[in-house]
């Protein structure tokens, strides 16, 4: 079949599907069938005193933030959340939104954006306990942030605790979620709890050839580097940490790990 009339086909589908849907059903069925241009300018219809306007804001937030315009999202996904302040899915996407602004500004913006990440991440996290994401976002955050601004590795060990559990029973309910199994041994090697389960997700996810949106085998390495670094076994974390290196020559965390390993 030609790639056009493929295309037609597809599009003539589409729009059989959304004949007679709202401009939120409308919205969302062409969101998941990639038809973004489209998608937008039925999320952008509704008004704002509709009570789909939450959800067209969400949706117009996940578009940009695809884009990797992360100011626009920022702005789609506070609307989201001031119109619908009990959702904490919408919460935990704000705080990744202002994480992406940080990760592409300088370090006095991140300095300003990062206590707003965090915040969002915790609201999500207290408005519905069984959001992952935003506990593993948690995690990572506190670990690295300095305790005046919120963060400390005492908030970041109470916040595994919590999430290890649920990350277990996912992947045990979805063993070929390999995005768990990474942030499982993640969590481990940034804290120190359930090294051993840590290690055997991340060996696991180096069998599984990563997806785009995937943390790469590099990142998996450098995990397994961090976990024989705690656990004192200084070469076996070198061998990871060269092996991360080997594969991203610029992965910062590798580079200061096999520094300290081989001192």
């Amino acid at each position: 079949m030609k790639p056009s009339f493929y295309l037609l086909i597809c599009s003539l589908f589409v729009s059989i599907l959304t004949q007679g849907q709202s401009n939120i059903q409308k919205g969302i069925t062409l969101y998941q069938s990639k038809n973004l241009d489209d998608a937008v300018k039925s999320f952008k219809a509704i008004e704002n005193t509709s009570g789909d306007y939450a959800s067209a804001q969400y949706y117009l937030g996940r578009i940009a933030y695809d884009k990797r315009e992360y100011d626009d999202a920022v702005d789609y996904f506070k609307v989201a959340t001031e119109k619908s302040p009990a959702n904490g899915e919408y919460f935990n996407w704000l705080g990744d939104a202002y994480s992406g602004v940080g990760s592409e500004s300088s370090i006095f913006t991140q300095m300003s954006v990062g206590p707003k990440a965090l915040r969002a991440w915790e609201k999500a996290a207290q408005l519905n306990p069984k959001i992952i994401n935003a506990r593993v976002s948690l995690v990572d955050s506190y670990i690295v942030a300095p305790e005046f601004m919120g963060g400390g590795e005492s908030k970041a060990k109470a916040v595994a605790k919590e999430v290890l559990p649920l990350l277990e029973e996912s992947i045990k309910n979805t063993p070929e979620n390999f995005l768990h199994q990474y942030w499982y041994g993640k969590i481990t090697a940034l804290t120190g709890i359930n090294m051993e389960r840590g290690e055997a997700f991340l060996l696991s996810y180096l069998k599984h050839t990563p997806t785009k949106e995937e943390p790469s085998h590099a990142g998996a390495n450098m995990r397994l580097g961090q976990i024989k670094e705690k656990q004192g076994n200084k070469v076996e974390a070198k061998r990871y940490y060269e092996a991360a290196l080997k594969l991203d020559s610029k992965l910062e965390g590798a580079q200061k790990g096999l520094e300290r390993v081989s001192k």
